[in-house]
């Protein structure tokens, strides 16, 4: 039976709780590292309430802040109505660039470029969106295809096909393409690679204009 007395609930057993109104000097969003200005002094590494605004806070950010005893806990930040900061970021992005050029391109698929977007430690899903472009002179004396792909992880979605005439031919025969893929990818790792691949139906000599770039972002949040 539940008593209609809550007297109890308030008694003074222990210390008191406090809520207070601090100020972010420091904070490292891949850590939750930080120190919290409070009245005259400084708190270092406060512990935050898991709430999903831990990675968007940043130093001058005015926290609530729970203490009993001498111990003192986040609860979020503080934003009145029609604040422009209201309900901030709770993700974080990735992206990655790299070029190749003047590289010869077997009759094979073949990898021309990639790079690597660093995962933050907290994230468990990723949304990822990558570009490959590539482009290339057919040095050979007949018409040949060729194929680009966009790889995530080594995974590639569709691939691009494009018949580039001969450049022996004096046609200068170059042709250029793109590719994308796509991918929501659970448990990342520490880290996503992204890949331009392309592939042709003869083996093509290495020249300046050939060229491979891999363009990508990434959106990280957690779900746990």
């Amino acid at each position: 039976m539940i008593s209609d007395d809550l007297a109890p609930l308030f008694g003074n057993t222990g210390p008191a709780v406090r809520f207070r109104q601090g100020t972010v000097l420091s904070w490292d969003s891949s850590t939750g590292e930080n120190t919290i200005q409070l009245g005259g002094g400084t708190l270092t590494n406060v512990p935050i309430l898991n709430t999903g605004e831990a990675i968007a806070l940043r130093a001058g950010h005015i926290v609530g802040l729970l203490g009993q005893g001498a111990s003192w806990f986040i609860v979020g930040r503080v934003t009145p109505p029609n604040d422009p900061n209201f309900a901030g970021a709770s993700v974080a992005f990735g992206s990655a660039l790299d070029f190749r050029t003047n590289f010869a391109q077997p009759a094979t698929f073949t990898q021309q470029a990639s790079k690597t977007i660093d995962v933050p430690a907290w994230a468990d899903e990723a949304a990822v969106t990558v570009m490959a472009s590539v482009s290339l002179v057919n040095s050979t004396a007949s018409r040949q295809q060729a194929l680009a792909y966009a790889g995530i992880n080594g995974l590639t979605g569709s691939a691009m096909s494009l018949g580039i005439a001969s450049d022996v031919s004096g046609d200068f025969g170059m042709g250029a393409l793109a590719a994308f893929n796509t991918a929501v990818i659970t448990d990342p790792g520490s880290a996503i690679t992204v890949q331009a691949y392309a592939d042709c139906t003869a083996a093509l000599a290495a020249s300046p204009f050939n060229v491979a770039t891999v363009n990508a972002i990434a959106i990280f949040r957690s779900i746990t």
